[in-house]
């Protein structure tokens, strides 16, 4: 299943419900969406022809119902009292089925087959609910913004599997709240850029990019792309300069742990000296390599401390350096 990148802002049901969509039920980022119609009540003729045509034949079937059961039941006390069975069956082979189905069809909330009204189901689904609040990299971006996503992507998992990170001695907490949003941001800033690239070589189709007057358009918006890219790539970098800063501290800290674990087994060599007749003092905690071991520690806390700071400085990003969602562009659905 392709991966999904959601807007940690959208609650949690739904971002459940698109991780588990297939492909096909959702929107591309760049997509049109059509709106449902608006009903005013207040308005005469504004309602939904197809929920008036509804509620007339439920209520037809329903007047159905009654007078077939009401017929149904004198029809059978008037053959019983002339002695005429055929009255009788009449009434229960014809009138009284006509006002069961007439119930049926009079009486339910819904179709046979068909869900709960509204009231016991969304009227949108989340992948139209939540459009362009979502990404699909594999379909959403062009190749050079998937090289970006991918770069993002391993910056990320590098973060959240480091060691430093799982024990908390990184601020774990924070990471976890503010990593989400900088994938976001890339993500949707990637998707942004390529709706325009896509859209670019048809436009530009058969015409001549040297003309003046087309320049003078197309080259404000390239400078705007080369913005985004470099925003991008600012981001990308904060991640994989964090992403390599939580290495260092893992590697320190590893170096530091197997030296430990080194100078550990230096009473069973100090022993194995004394019963060779030489003097223990050569594995002296005053020593030389005693030495280098505090500096391996120092160093281990020092990348810790750093790579700590790196985390912090990654911080949710203002609202206002988001695009608002109601001055975007509204959303043709994906087929495949």
């Amino acid at each position: 299943m392709p991966e999904i990148v959601t807007d940690p802002e959208i609650p949690a049901p739904a971002r459940l419900e698109l991780a588990q969509a297939p492909v096909t039920a959702l929107l591309a980022f760049g997509d049109p969406v059509v709106k449902p119609p608006v009903v005013n009540p207040e308005v005469p003729g504004d309602r939904v022809a197809q929920k008036d045509v509804r509620r007339a034949t439920m209520t037809g079937a329903q007047y159905a119902a009654v007078g077939s059961a009401v017929l149904a039941v004198l029809q059978s006390c008037l053959g019983l009292l002339a002695a005429k069975p055929d009255l009788v069956l009449m009434a229960v082979f014809i009138w009284l089925p006509c006002a069961v189905v007439s119930a049926l069809i009079g009486y339910r909330d819904h179709e046979p087959g068909q869900p709960p009204p509204r009231g016991r189901r969304r009227g949108r689904n989340a992948a139209v609910t939540y459009h362009r609040r979502y990404v699909v990299p594999e379909l959403d971006l062009l190749d050079a913004g998937q090289v970006r996503w991918r770069r993002a992507r391993k910056a990320a998992r590098s973060i959240q599997a480091s060691e430093a990170v799982r024990l908390g001695l990184i601020d774990t907490v924070e990471i976890a709240a503010v990593l989400p949003y900088h994938l976001w941001d890339i993500a949707e800033r990637l998707a942004l850029m390529s709706v325009a690239e896509r859209r670019l070589p048809v436009i530009l189709q058969g015409v001549d990019t040297s003309d003046a007057e087309i320049q003078a358009v197309l080259g404000p918006q390239r400078q705007v792309h080369d913005l985004a890219v470099a925003d991008v790539e600012q981001r990308i970098g904060r991640l994989e300069e964090f992403a390599a800063l939580a290495a260092k501290a893992d590697a320190a800290r590893k170096r530091k742990n197997v030296l430990a674990e080194l100078a550990g087994l230096n009473p069973h060599y100090e022993e194995l000296l004394v019963r060779l007749g030489e003097p223990a003092d050569g594995l002296s905690v005053t020593g030389h390599a005693a030495d280098e071991l505090r500096a391996v520690a120092v160093a281990a806390d020092d990348a810790v401390r750093r790579a700590n700071e790196a985390g912090r400085a990654l911080v949710i990003p203002p609202a206002a350096d988001r695009e608002p969602r109601s001055s975007r562009a509204q959303p043709r659905s994906r087929s495949g």
